[in-house]
Formats: structure tokens, sequence, C-alpha cells
């Protein structure tokens, strides 16, 4: 079993994702999906982690998706949709290789087309608890926060659309939707306990 976990910006996902992992015993990729996209894809490691932010919009992807192309060069492709590509192939090889938690990049719909079994999870929260994490964790301005929240969240949600042809957020795409705003380590328990059943 795969879990992935898609986030609104400070929210705590990558927390909750990094804990339950360890709560599990399995591993996490969340940076190392980045290293491995990496690495596959020749691009460098800046490149690939600015990519969610920055990818070009309008290239139907349903080609590569669904199939036959994921595996392909396709140097033809814009440098975004190429670091899609190679992210692609290293999502499936992680889900293939054991047990693990996701954490971001369309990890959920890759897998789903693939057909790999997985658990989605949708981490969101209150804004007011969103701002006082970022505040926290960048020392910025209330104002700047907000600001930098609704950023990452359109720039999250332009991703998504791009590449999942899914509604980011959206609770029909998910199996458990649930606010950090519950406390990170119950959240962790809630899930780790749906997993085992």
């Amino acid at each position: 079993m795969t879990i992935t976990i898609s986030r609104e910006y400070g929210s705590g996902g990558s927390e909750i994702g990094h804990k339950l992992a360890d709560m599990l015993g399995i591993p996490c990729y969340d940076k190392t999906v980045t290293e491995m996209t990496a690495a596959i894809s020749g691009f460098p490691a800046d490149t690939v982690a600015d990519s969610e932010d920055k990818s070009s919009m309008g290239l139907d992807y349903s080609g590569y998706m669904y199939g036959y192309g994921l595996f392909s060069t396709n140097h033809f492709l814009p440098i975004y949709d190429q670091i899609f590509i190679a992210q692609s192939q290293a999502i499936i090889q992680l889900a293939k290789k054991s047990d693990c938690v996701i954490v971001g990049r369309c990890a959920s719909d890759i897998l789903n087309k693939h057909k790999i079994p997985c658990l989605n999870v949708f981490i969101h929260a209150p804004l007011e608890e969103r701002v006082a994490r970022i505040r926290s964790r960048h020392d910025i301005s209330e104002d700047k926060a907000r600001k930098f929240i609704k950023k990452n969240d359109k720039a999250r949600a332009n991703y998504h659309r791009k590449y999942a042809y899914t509604e980011w957020g959206k609770t029909q795409n998910y199996h458990l939707t649930i606010s950090s705003s519950l406390g990170i380590d119950k959240v962790v328990k809630i899930i780790a306990d749906i997993v085992r059943g």
C-alpha cells in the first residue's frame, strides 16, 4: 500500500507524511522524489523542485499519463513536461518497490492511472492556522504569509489541473480529506489506523 499525501500550503501535510511513515515503519518520499526525478531527467534538482510552481499550461498530457510515452525519450517537450514524465517514472518505481508514503507531485493520479494500489489523502487546515505555521517557519509578516499561501495553493491547483485532470482539493478525488487542526499527531494516528485496518 502506498499512501499519497496532497496538501494545502501551510497545512502541515509534509510533516504528517513523514510522521505517518515513521509510525508505519515505511519510507516517506518527499525530497527524494525530486532527487530521483533529477537523476532520471538530467535536469538540476532545483529546476525539478520548482516545476510545481512554474510548469507551462496547455499540453494535452493524457497520452503520457495513460501509456506508452511515459518511459520514452521526450526531448521535444517543454522542460517541465519532461520533468513530469521523469517524475512519474520515479513515483511508479518507488511505489512498486515497497509500501511507502509519497508527498505531493500528483502521486495519487499517477498511481491510480497505472492501477497501483494507494490510499489518497488530502490535508487541509483553517487559513489562520496555516498563516501562523508559515509565519513561524519563515519569520515573515502576516500579510506576506497570506500572499505566500495564496500563490502556492494556486500553483498547486494549476499543476494538478494540468497533469492530473482532476480538481485539486476536491473531496471526491481522495479517499480521505482531513484537517490538521485536529492536531498533527492525531491526524497521523487516524490515517495509520485506517491503513492498518
